[in-house]
């Protein structure tokens, strides 16, 4: 029987550095104690945060996020809530060091002195020769990117908060019970590129020109960490409006819901009593009238039949929709 090889890793909650065997599934961190499940690559441990926000105040803060946008909230509470969903999305985290070199062109500039017939001194700038430099370079890097589709959900990132939450090593029968967990798509080598290039981009600084690094990771720190948002269903009718709750903070990421209807009642009664009016002046006033009316209709929105119904017999209009997050 082979024996099994032992794999040293840094833990992505203290950085202290522990060893467990190949194929093992959980593991204690020595230092701070925290347990993690051991998945994947060189087993990259996999955390997750539990969520702070319950359904019900995730359906408030939905209807007030609708007031606060400038919408009418007696709008909202008409609306039928057809369900939540607590998903848990995975977000890479990515924590070391980027090294290597970096060679850069910047343009120099020289203050010329000159004086006037009267003294007067004037200062100039004058463009100089370019100076290429190359240096070592290590800056430190905290990277967070979605190990899936996540853009219907408006979150992008978790980097802050993976930094200050608490993360409980990952139990995928205890987080399958409270919510749907989202499996990753993208993989660490991805993760990997991503953040080198976003290091790179970094680099060079104020006045370059042109640059070009090659960059290496070194002392990397890399988990996996779902985190929980409310997937949350309205209608109205047959439209169904999607919006997405932060299920720590309670913040509202994204979403849409109607807008207040206005009344427009007055609009057609002011136009027959217009149109009235000036056929009773003079006949030719009231085509004039009738054309000039029939114009300016069509050329905001459209002249047809279902238009001009609309406009004398519609006694409220919606106002669009409003966007969330």
């Amino acid at each position: 029987m082979a024996e099994q090889q032992t794999i040293t890793i840094s833990c992505p909650q203290c950085a202290s550095p522990f060893s467990f065997r190949e194929g093992d599934r959980n593991a204690r961190c020595p230092s701070c104690g925290t347990s993690l499940a051991l998945s994947g690559e060189a087993g990259i441990a996999r955390f997750w945060i539990e969520e702070r926000t319950d359904l019900p105040q995730a359906r408030a803060n939905a209807r007030r996020a609708v007031a606060e946008a400038g919408g009418d909230p007696r709008v909202v509470e008409r609306l039928r809530f057809e369900g939540g969903e607590l998903c848990f999305l995975p977000f890479w985290r990515l924590r070391g060091h980027a090294a290597g070199w970096l060679w850069s062109e910047r343009e120099t500039v020289t203050r010329e002195e000159e004086y006037d017939e009267n003294g007067m001194k004037t200062v100039r700038e004058v463009r100089g020769p370019s100076q290429c430099t190359t240096e070592s370079v290590m800056m430190a890097v905290d990277y967070s990117s979605p190990a899936c589709d996540v853009s219907r959900f408006g979150l992008r990132g978790i980097a802050v908060a993976g930094a200050v939450l608490p993360l409980r090593g990952m139990d995928f029968a205890l987080v399958s019970r409270r919510g749907t967990v989202f499996d990753p798509v993208k993989g660490p080598d991805e993760v990997r590129r991503e953040a080198v290039a976003q290091a790179r981009a970094h680099g060079g600084g104020k006045g370059v020109l042109r640059s070009a690094a090659r960059l290496s990771l070194c002392g990397e720190r890399l988990s996996l960490i779902s985190y929980p948002v409310w997937s949350l269903s309205f209608a109205r009718g047959e439209r169904i409006y999607p919006v997405t709750i932060d299920g720590v903070n309670g913040r509202v990421l994204s979403g849409r819901f109607p807008a207040a209807a206005r009344l427009t009642i007055l609009r057609p009664l002011l136009t027959v009593t217009l149109l009235v009016f000036a056929f009773t002046i003079h006949h030719l006033l009231g085509v004039v009238f009738a054309l000039g009316f029939l114009g300016w209709l069509a050329a905001n929105g459209g002249l047809s039949p279902e238009r001009l119904a609309a406009w004398f017999f519609a006694l409220a209009e919606r106002q669009g929709e409003v966007d969330l997050g």
